[in-house]
Order: structure tokens, then sequence, then C-alpha cells
């Protein structure tokens, strides 16, 4: 018999787990609408007709920054199915510096944390490289 992933979980990586599903549905609803709606419907004729170079170099920034957006949102959610896996393990929400439970308003500000918000403020620091 399959054994069902919540099980075992806390109520409040039960909750965590939904808020986290949530993000991501509306996610790949944006990404989708992004994609398959807007802009095949409003930039597809200009696409295959453009008119000069000015309008071919648009058509680029525009076919660059799609790109772009779409790149940012397949990272997040990349970052949301890492979250998941972290809540069946067991760890997420747990910082993965100091051990101790990162709060649920940094949660829900950035659901993909890894660290505290003091752990993180370290983990920036060292991130810095010096200045010549």
């Amino acid at each position: 018999m399959a054994k069902d992933k919540n099980e075992g979980l806390s109520l409040r990586q039960k909750k965590l787990k939904g808020d986290l599903l949530e993000i991501k549905r509306r996610e790949w609803n944006e990404l989708r609408e992004e994609f398959f709606g807007r802009l095949g419907r409003e930039y597809n004729a200009e696409f295959d007709n453009p008119h000069d170079l000015e309008e071919l170099s648009i058509l680029d920034v525009l076919e660059d920054t799609g790109l772009a957006v779409a790149d940012i949102k397949r990272r997040r959610l990349e970052a949301l199915d890492d979250a998941l896996r972290r809540i069946d393990e067991g760890v997420y929400g747990v910082c993965a510096g100091c051990g101790t439970e990162i709060d649920d308003k940094r949660l829900k500000a950035e659901p993909f944390a890894v660290f505290c918000v003091a752990c993180q403020r370290e983990s920036e620091k060292g991130a810095k490289k010096p200045t010549l």
C-alpha cells in the first residue's frame, strides 16, 4: 500500500506544504499564461513579419525579456520543488546553518529560505568579496 507523503508531517509542515503547493500552482499558471496566452496572441504576427531593423531589434528585446522572465520563473519552480522535497524529508523550516526553526513570517516572505535571518546575514557577509 502506498504511503501518504503527508503522513508524519506536523500541522505546521502540512500548512507550509499547502502554502508551497499553492505558490507553485500560481507560478505555473502565470508562466503558462505568459507564454501560451499573451505572447502567442500578441506577438506571433509581429515575429512573422518584421518590417525593418528597428522592429527586429524590438522583437529581440521582447524575446530576450520573455526568456529572462521564463528563466526566473523556472528557477522559482525548481526552488519550490526543492522546498517541497525538504518538507517531505522533515527539514523544511529548519535553518541549515544553526538548526533553529525559521520564523513563519520569513517563510511567507521567502518560501525557499534555507537559513534563518541571522544565518542568512552571515552567509551574505561571507559571499562578499573585498574590493581592491
